[in-house]
């Protein structure tokens, strides 16, 4: 089924859905978010070889929304039935986006695709990771461009709760006052920054906003990692979990990723 991908030289998009890693991943729990997400694509693959051992295909390949675009979905039927084991409003949906480029489209395609492939009409909360190629500083005018988006889902109750990542107190300031949904949710690694910043934390505090700490790298995903060779270039990351509430139990767990081939000069 990749290898079909590879040879079709009309796809330009590819986007791949993990399916819930939770019902076959035993690797240790010490590894980094990127190892796992590594790991995790490698499902998709391994999923194809166990289907030409074996004649068991747990692997979708389906039509994206134009002729050029193709959906990669590993065990989807088993993902929706996790999810459905509970009632919508027992359950929190919690997501997180990364994106690489401040493309107001690409970030509407990613949520869409999480909704799409979830198969719910909200989740309970998403964070943004903004960083853009080349390990340049967050220019919050290009963040708006995604807050933009995000925000319109939240208008429309389908995304609860909105969150930011790695900002600093100031450009934190912009964006919150800038905002018609502002951030209620900062995360900030605290592998770049062993103390939180008392500014941020005050900031955080008079204005409600959640602080939280995460451990996740800046590029969650390189091209050079993408599962499919032919030159693509990854357009954003999904991570999203869903919590039984009532007992704090984490029952799914995945990846979506979006990939396009880049362009030959």
């Amino acid at each position: 089924m990749l290898t079909e991908i590879v040879n079709n030289p009309k796809l330009e998009k590819i986007l791949i859905s993990t399916g819930n890693i939770l019902n076959v991943d035993n690797a240790t729990p010490l590894r980094t978010s990127h190892e796992e997400l590594l790991d995790s694509l490698k499902l998709c693959t391994d999923c194809q070889a166990a289907a030409a051992a074996d004649g068991k295909d747990d692997l979708q390949l389906v039509t994206g929304h134009s002729d050029n675009e193709a959906h990669v979905l590993r065990a989807q039927k088993e993902l929706q039935e996790k999810i459905l084991e509970n009632q919508r409003n027992e359950i929190s949906i919690g997501a997180k986006l990364f994106v690489n480029n401040a493309s107001g489209m690409g970030v509407q395609e990613a949520v869409k695709a999480l909704m799409d492939i979830l198969k719910v009409d909200y989740v309970d909360n998403l964070v943004v990771a903004y960083h853009p190629h080349g390990g340049d500083a967050v220019d919050v005018n290009s963040l708006k461009n995604i807050w933009n988006v995000l925000q319109e889902f939240a208008e429309k109750k389908q995304i609860c709760q909105l969150g930011i990542a790695d900002l600093d107190s100031s450009s934190l300031q912009q964006l919150h006052s800038y905002a018609r949904v502002p951030p209620t949710i900062a995360q900030i690694n605290l592998a770049n920054c062993c103390v939180v910043p008392p500014e941020l934390k005050e900031f955080c505090t008079q204005n409600d906003i959640q602080l939280l700490t995460h451990g996740d790298p800046e590029i969650l995903l390189a091209d050079n990692d993408f599962t499919i060779p032919g030159g693509y270039t990854v357009d954003w990351v999904m991570r999203y979990q869903v919590h039984v509430r009532c007992r704090g139990v984490l029952t799914a767990k995945g990846y979506i990723v979006q990939a396009t081939k880049k362009k030959e000069l």
